[in-house]
């Protein structure tokens, strides 16, 4: 199986395009060293974990927080991402912060769950109805700041060890289709 066969396979598991570079795949394989948490200032840190727990909240499955989503976002985009896709991120934090400042007088960490969800999408729809305006208007346009953060916090979590093994259960597909293949009622099973 190829490169782009395989982020094919994990955009339809993620439920969406996956636009990270090649070299995440490698990243993720390491063993995560905290020394390496040196690309974000600590309000940035702050913001970024705020925003992974919002996406991926603790329920009865651990958390962005407790899968150290946070940490390795930070790690992938020192590592992993090219400067302008690193602006997007480090760009959308800033503006991100600016507009629940503006909005709520507070910053995205101190709202609640139900505003942090309200606030995230209305965002989220401001930034996809921009895109789509400039798309029409025949710019061509790179994926949007909450985008790229859902998909590297849905990654990171997915593949950690709590979000393979209490979150979900990590099934290595076999090497063919197997339509019977035998499921737990209720189990949340994924694979690719």
């Amino acid at each position: 199986m190829d490169r782009r066969e395989l982020l094919k396979i994990m955009a339809m598991t993620l439920g969406g395009s996956v636009a990270l570079p090649e070299s995440v795949f490698a990243k993720i394989g390491e063993p995560f060293d905290p020394t390496e948490l040196t690309f974000f200032t600590p309000l940035q840190r702050e913001q970024v974990a705020a925003l992974a727990e919002a996406i991926i909240p603790k329920t009865e499955t651990p958390g962005a927080i407790e899968a150290g989503v946070p940490g390795w976002i930070e790690v992938i985009l020192k590592d992993c991402y090219l400067p302008e896709d690193q602006k997007i991120i480090t760009a959308g934090l800033a503006d991100l912060a600016k507009r629940c400042q503006d909005r709520h007088g507070k910053s995205i960490d101190k709202l609640t769950p139900a505003e942090q969800v309200t606030f995230l999408t209305e965002a989220d729809q401001e930034a996809r109805s921009g895109k789509l305006k400039a798309e029409q208007e025949g710019q061509l346009q790179r994926e949007t700041f909450l985008q790229q953060f859902k998909e590297l916090a849905k990654f990171t979590y997915v593949n950690s060890e709590i979000g393979a093994t209490q979150a979900f259960e990590f099934h290595m597909t076999p090497g063919k289709w197997v339509a019977s293949m035998p499921l737990e009622p209720g189990q949340k099973a994924y694979s690719y």
